[in-house]
């Protein structure tokens, strides 16, 4: 097999309960061609020191301003050198054989992108019910190379836009200036979207080959009512990111078609979000959303409503 470089990005923002085994994991892979690219967001715990033993094994960056995890994704994009790029979150693992399985598939179909499963736990036991695992089964066929068409309209029925769960061909993101939102929550719908409608092929493992871990006070847990209007502000901003996207004429009609079910999504989850009706005013005069698609909603909720029924 070619053993083209792999760079693993890891945005590190106080974990130091979870750090070691996440850089543990990588530097236990049986891939060994990879560079690991550590970058504190200006932690305030022991983070930055239990990073530094390992120096010698990998490239740390330590920032001193808090910029959150979209920046310090553009920071490691910007000194990766390798082929192909990946994203770890700093609380989270890989299986030892992870790269290696990725890498194999990439270069045997010279594949732009290789998506993969995860399973989902909390500390101390399993995940809950409704988080469950990202397993992508149902719509993906192990193995099996997408492209044109096809790609986007399975990307569509398994869309997940964590970048920890794929393989992506740095020449891909480069091409396409593809980037990470800064300052916002949900950076990783804009990039991901984006991603997925310049990639042209695309392949798929059926394999759990990411550890996931929901923990109290992280951004997928927290649930107070500053989060939610953040988080709420943040989606707005992502949604008005890829308007852009769709209203260029760069895009032909079958990325159009991605990018608008994607806004209707993001639309309809503004829509439905716990905050304040005031904040919600903020919706009115979103150009690409037209009468017809908020009547598709309504239809598509009703439709939910019967059959659950």
């Amino acid at each position: 097999m070619n053993q083209p470089l792999v760079s693993i990005i890891v945005p590190a923002y106080n974990v130091e309960r979870y750090i070691e085994e996440c850089i543990d994991s990588l530097l236990n892979q049986s891939y060994k061609n990879i560079e690991i690219i550590v970058l504190d967001d200006a932690s305030t715990d022991a983070t930055r020191y239990l990073m530094r033993q390992y120096e010698s094994h990998i490239q740390i960056i330590e920032n001193d301003t808090n910029q959150g995890q979209g920046a310090r994704r553009n920071q490691g994009i910007k000194l990766a050198k390798g082929e192909y790029i990946y994203f770890v979150d700093s609380d989270d693992w890989i299986e030892p054989n992870a790269i290696e399985r990725l890498v194999k598939q990439a270069e045997a179909e010279k594949l732009d992108l290789v998506r993969f499963n995860g399973a989902a736990f909390y500390e101390g036991g399993s995940a809950p019910k409704e988080e469950g695992n990202y397993d992508f089964s149902h719509v993906l066929k192990d193995k099996a190379v997408y492209t044109g068409e096809e790609l986007l309209e399975k990307n569509r029925k398994s869309y997940s836009a964590s970048p920890c769960l794929y393989l992506v061909k740095k020449e891909v993101i480069d091409q396409h200036n593809l980037f990470f939102l800064e300052g916002v929550l949900h950076e990783d719908e804009y990039f991901t979207t984006r991603l997925f409608v310049s990639v042209e092929s695309m392949s798929y493992l059926n394999e759990a080959l990411y550890h996931r871990r929901y923990r109290l006070a992280s951004t997928m847990t927290e649930n107070t009512d500053t989060h939610k209007l953040k988080s709420f502000d943040s989606y707005l901003k992502v949604f008005k990111a890829l308007e852009i996207e769709y209203e260029s004429k760069k895009m032909n009609p079958l990325q159009k078609t991605f990018i608008k079910r994607q806004l209707l999504s993001i639309y309809n989850g503004l829509k439905e979000s716990p905050v304040l009706p005031e904040n919600k005013r903020k919706l009115r005069g979103l150009e690409s959303i037209t009468l017809i698609d908020k009547v598709y909603l309504i239809l598509s909720k009703v439709n939910h409503r019967i059959n659950k029924k």
